[in-house]
């Protein structure tokens, strides 16, 4: 037989012989399993085999003839194995035929998830998609684990997902723009920028107690596992990841910002803090650039999480920064398959299982409120994701080694994730709303009064402890359990104007229009509430008040509810002095209501523009519409004097679907319509907007049927010149 064709044998007549000496130790090898090459590694600690006795590795063994090595022909020869592993795979997929000796999809990308190593530049272990519908050829070519040991040392270090690079200290940092264009400082520049034990113990102590609803950066971070590695990474921090050196600077920048926001600076901090707080925040950021956000790794999307809420603090209403570290967040977690419930995936620990679902649901609603702010759809649909709610349950009752998750408790006992718990079942109803909105077909009307039902059942299902009050029934209860308490007010108000304002003249079928303003008696009474909200939060963050240190106007979220709701009820008010539709429902909140409402909250905006980044362009825009609405009012005024007698009331007799004192002269007069307003007229440098768009509209701010919203929301958020106008067709557009 010709050696040169035995499957064994070289062109040359040689016989094949393995030289390489394998660099797992044997139990991974048997196993199939990625070895961080440690003694113990990794996989054998987990495993329970912690006697150094337990991992063994094989011995190295001189060549014997190393000059008749040829790289040249061990390529070839490995082309060749490829191709003949290939041809198996097609044959297999061909025939449907599946070894008994290979693992299923799961079983592969949990253990790629549960045992991976940490590259040299301690960036943390990388994690697949644990997707089991991955059309990704990683999920074919990692059921393949004995193709590592055909490779050379150098390629063994290269991950199936990334392909082949050079090592990692001398590539360049790619994507730029998710990178950096620069080199990031080495690791012991970083390292360095630590402040001294004692004082990063006082700062991850206040990151903890500094709870504010607004900003749940420490839902993500389970306490007791957190201060396990913290104390672990001052024994040895040469050996911390520099992805945990990143989340740990996050959550000491997070504490340095709950000092300044509420004025409670230490004296060691004092002309110091933000410096300091800018240091940590740039630390973080090159933490996670270090560690590549290409590649997702232990503790990344938690990091990023942390991040996001970092740079949220310090945003202004339409800023697009964290709408866009928020989409990121989203692909990783996706591509780490947090929206899978890991129940699909047994080899995930019970507690790395209710973890994963704490963090999906805090970056799931990320996603959403960003995106709704901005005007744009959310990442993924709630048909694509299949994670279940976390359980209520007291902190103390999860911990790494359990082995079974205790039953959730009821909503009515309360946790410290009781909130978060009710909160999601809200949010999911307003992610349903938005889902529908951003469908580009004809919806029917029905479909509008099943989400307002599905809403109205998630706030019915509030527990009486998070329910809202009078600032006088809560006067002895915690700020964060107040601040929580409106904020899912907030939401509920929000979304039910989201869903009713777009379909203000529309009914069901087989009702008289004449009979039916559900959607705009909906939407005018949840912005008259968020008005409301807006009024009692400025009250109790008076000096001395239940809001004092966790003021509504630090948020950008919270001010672009409250300028919506205010220009919701300008349009509404417009509609109906304009009349020009012979279908304007009765006045069931009276104008008197509406216009003290407006002016209410311009007042409150006046009264926070030196503390707010927002609310010098709230009042601009507020000043602007109310005077186009005192316009109106005076010239419909005189036009009632000159066409009727003296009688007041005549308009309304033409009219009855309307109030008449909007006719009375009296009802101008007493709410200042035609008289300048409170406080300074804003200079035209400080605003763009706002200006550009009511010129352009003049008088008239009626809401037409086919009103574009989402364009309207995209201008409430920009700080360029949006002008609006009307095409030749009616519409509005924008540009």
């Amino acid at each position: 037989m010709d050696l040169s064709k035995r499957p064994g044998s070289r062109a040359n007549g040689q016989r094949l012989t393995r030289r390489r000496v394998p660099l797992s130790c044997v139990a991974c090898r048997v196993r199939k399993l990625k070895c961080n090459r440690e003694k113990p590694c990794q996989n054998c600690i987990v495993r329970g085999e912690s006697n150094a006795a337990s991992c063994t590795y094989a011995e190295k063994v001189e060549r014997k003839n190393p000059a008749k090595s040829n790289p040249r022909s061990d390529a070839e020869d490995m082309r060749k194995r490829l191709n003949r592993l290939e041809s198996s795979i097609l044959s297999m997929i061909s025939t449907g035929e599946k070894p008994s000796n290979l693992k299923t999809n799961n079983e592969m990308n949990l253990e790629e998830v549960n045992n991976t190593t940490e590259p040299l530049d301690q960036a943390g272990g990388q994690r697949i998609s644990v997707d089991t519908r991955s059309t990704h050829w990683d999920a074919i070519l990692h059921d393949l684990g004995a193709m590592k040991d055909a490779w050379s040392e150098e390629n063994d270090k290269i991950e199936l997902s990334s392909g082949s690079h050079s090592p990692a200290n001398n590539k360049d940092h790619r994507p730029s723009l998710l990178s950096g264009l620069t080199q990031p400082p080495d690791r012991s520049t970083i390292v360095a920028s630590i402040p001294s034990r004692e004082a990063t113990d006082k700062l991850v102590t206040r990151f903890f107690q500094s709870y504010n609803p607004a900003t749940p950066a420490k839902y993500v971070i389970h306490k007791a596992t957190f201060l396990k590695q913290y104390n672990k990474h001052w024994v040895d921090p040469s050996k911390t990841k520099i992805i945990w050196i990143g989340l740990l600077f996050a959550i000491i920048t997070i504490a340095m910002q709950s000092y300044t926001r509420t004025d409670e600076v230490p004296p060691e901090y004092q002309g110091t803090s933000p410096a300091l707080i800018q240091l940590y925040r740039v630390r973080t950021a090159q933490c996670l650039t270090i560690a590549n956000l290409t590649k997702p790794v232990d503790f990344m999307i938690e990091t990023l999480y942390l991040y996001a809420n970092i740079e949220y603090v310090d945003e202004r209403d339409g800023d697009m920064g964290t709408y866009l570290l928020s989409g990121t967040m989203m692909r990783l977690a996706l591509q780490q398959g947090y929206h899978r419930d890991p129940s699909h995936f047994p080899n995930l620990s019970v507690f790395q299982g209710e973890m994963r679902r704490r963090i999906w649901s805090a970056v799931n609603q990320h996603d959403l409120l960003f995106s709704i702010q901005i005007g744009l759809p959310k990442c993924i649909r709630y048909a694509e994701c299949d994670t279940q709610s976390p359980s209520n349950l007291h902190e103390e009752e999860l911990y790494e080694d359990m082995k079974e998750l205790p039953p959730s408790r009821p909503v009515s006992e309360d946790t410290e994730i009781c909130y978060q718990v009710v909160k999601l079942q809200i949010m999911r109803a307003y992610g349903y709303v938005t889902e529908f909105l951003n469908v580009l077909e004809s919806q029917s009307y029905e479909e509008v009064l099943k989400l307002d039902v599905k809403l109205m059942e998630a706030k019915a299902n509030i527990p009486s402890h998070l329910q809202l009050r009078t600032l006088e029934e809560m006067a002895n209860d915690p700020p964060y359990r107040v601040m929580e308490r409106f904020i899912m007010q907030l939401f509920y108000n929000k979304a039910i104007c989201l869903l009713h304002r777009s379909y203000w003249n529309c009914v069901p079928s087989e009702v008289s229009r004449n009979s039916w303003f559900y959607s705009r008696e909906s939407c005018v009474n949840s912005s008259m509430a968020l008005l409301d909200h807006q009024a009692t939060m400025h009250r109790a963050a008076q000096p001395g008040g239940l809001l004092q240190t966790m003021k509504w106007y630090h948020f950008p979220i919270t001010n672009h509810d409250f300028l919506l709701a205010a220009m919701i009820l300008c349009l509404d008010l417009m509609s109906i002095l304009q009349h020009d539709s012979p279908y304007v429902c009765e006045c069931f909140i009276s104008e008197t209501e509406k216009f003290q409402a407006i002016q209410r909250s311009r007042s409150i905006w006046a009264e926070v523009i030196d503390d707010c980044r927002d609310a010098r362009r709230a009042v601009s825009i507020l000043t602007s519409v109310l005077n186009k609405l005192s316009t109106t009012k005076e010239e419909q005024t005189r036009a009632a004097n000159t066409s009727e007698t003296n009688d007041i009331l005549s308009a309304s007799a033409t009219n009855p679907n309307v109030d008449s004192l909007r006719y009375s002269p009296y009802f101008t007069d007493q709410f200042g319509l035609g008289i300048p307003l409170i406080g300074d007229q804003p200079t035209e440098a400080d605003f763009h907007m706002e200006g550009d768009f009511l010129e352009t509209l003049g008088s008239d701010l009626t809401v037409p049927g086919d009103f574009n919203w989402g364009v309207w929301d995209q201008a409430l958020g920009q700080k360029t010149v949006c002008r609006f106008w009307k095409s030749p067709s009616g519409h509005f557009q924008t540009t």
